[in-house]
């Protein structure tokens, strides 16, 4: 028997380009002759989209809804991006499968709606499909979640199950390094489906006879795995992508009903609130210094590049304000000798990252930018700092308040190995509309 398996992964809210996807799926399960899968391998949701961040990620389990998806697993953005709550209601009206076998409260229940594995039961064959999702436990473990090691709870899972199947399928959301090493300590697995790290293989990539399935990032490519099924074992499997630039456009809303839902104004008096991105503005010193009061912090450094867009008017909305802030950034304070803030400072002076153009880490901008810094002074011609006024003493202590793009270790790489404060769930637009509600309150 034949069994044909279309897979997405990473489309991180593009949902125009989604939309087109979406019509390719439905259209071609449509005219197969043989049995079909479609599933999803995460991060779907992404609140820089406004549907997406109206609804904290509804509107697209109802998008996936519409598109007869069957199974799905948790990326690290409907993980971490939303609220333990929120995330408990996220699949409370899907009309498929969630999976996920390696993320639990504290009581050591999974999320709602979600169960370890799925056994699809097609044509006398059982089809079982494990998720798992890359284990950021420092952020998990703010909102109340624990993840764990995503090796010893695929084993633990196999080992439970391994009479129960006749094909096994893993929808990792953990990345290509990860999905390498399983090929060689799991070889009973027939196909990883494979995300996070934005790969992808063209025609699928085959190690230890376990067969790597993976479609890149924002919709630029569908998958299709094509399994040829004997004797309850799979004796052929093949992988090849759509490159969906050469599907037609697909008409729809999402972005005009996400501005509606985000339309509620938060200020209505005139305001003007620049861009600027090599210096710093009124803009950036605002949210700089929002962040220093929310993270209590002594001083607070930033990147000008966070706001993407500028706002002048006599009126600013919620819509305004996220497509100011689009990012999934939350805040983080951290303790540190000053002799360590000296170097952070310093290295924060030499503006390597002014005009690079800045992916990942949460960032949904375009350039970097250069720093902007709160209650921080520097003499260059000395090499003092200042922390209020203060020249910085290398052996007190001072809190920074920051952002969490900034701990991953692409920016300022002594953070990564400190004890973080992460600040959740909150993210930068939520704290910038408080300053501003406040300033408006104040006027």
């Amino acid at each position: 028997m034949k069994l044909t398996i279309f897979h997405t992964n990473d489309i991180h809210s593009h949902l125009n380009t989604y939309a087109k996807i979406s019509k390719y799926i439905k259209e071609e399960r449509s005219q197969l002759e043989h049995d079909s899968l479609y599933i999803d391998i995460g991060d779907h949701i992404d609140l820089f989209h406004p549907l997406t961040e109206a609804s904290q990620g509804l509107e697209n389990i109802n998008i996936l809804n519409e598109s007869s998806v069957d199974v799905v697993t948790l990326g690290n953005n409907e993980g971490m991006t939303i609220s333990h709550e929120a995330l408990n209601r996220l699949y409370k009206d899907a009309e498929f499968d969630v999976t996920c076998c390696n993320l639990f409260d504290l009581e050591g229940n999974l999320p709602e709606h979600l169960t370890s594995h799925v056994v699809k039961h097609i044509n006398g064959l059982n089809v079982c499909m494990i998720g798992l999702t890359a284990p950021f436990n420092h952020i998990y473990e703010t909102l109340d979640w624990k993840v764990t090691s995503p090796l010893l709870a695929l084993k633990n899972e196999i080992e439970q199950i391994k009479e129960d199947y006749d094909v096994l399928l893993v929808l990792s959301h953990v990345g290509i390094f990860f999905d390498e090493q399983l090929c060689e300590e799991c070889p009973e697995i027939d196909v990883i489906f494979g995300a996070h790290t934005h790969h992808y293989f063209e025609q699928g990539e085959e190690k230890n006879g376990v067969l790597m399935a993976a479609a890149g990032k924002y919709g630029h490519y569908v998958g299709t795995v094509e399994l040829e099924i004997e004797d309850h074992k799979v004796i052929s499997k093949k992988a090849h992508l759509l490159d969906t630039k050469t599907l037609d456009e697909v008409e729809n809303n999402y972005e005009e009903k996400g501005k509606d839902l985000l339309s509620k104004p938060i200020f209505n008096q005139e305001i003007s609130l620049p861009r600027r991105v090599n210096s710093a503005s009124y803009t950036t010193d605002l949210l700089c210094e929002s962040i220093l009061e929310f993270t209590e912090a002594d001083c607070a450094i930033i990147n000008a590049g966070l706001i993407v867009k500028g706002k002048t008017g006599n009126v600013l909305t919620e819509y305004d304000i996220h497509q100011m802030l689009p990012h999934p950034i939350n805040t983080v304070s951290i303790e540190l000798k000053g002799i360590e803030l000296k170097q952070i400072i310093y290295k924060a002076m030499e503006q390597s990252y002014m005009d690079e153009v800045a992916i990942g880490f949460g960032f949904r901008g375009d350039i970097f930018g250069g720093y902007v810094f709160k209650n921080i002074g520097y003499i260059e011609s000395t090499g003092q700092c200042f922390v209020k006024g203060e020249e910085i003493q290398d052996n007190s202590t001072y809190k920074l308040g920051t952002i969490d793009m900034y701990t991953f270790g692409r920016y300022f790489p002594t953070l990564k190995e400190m004890d973080i404060n992460y600040i959740m769930p909150d993210f930068l637009r939520n704290i910038f509309e408080q300053k501003i509600m406040q300033s408006e309150k104040k006027a």
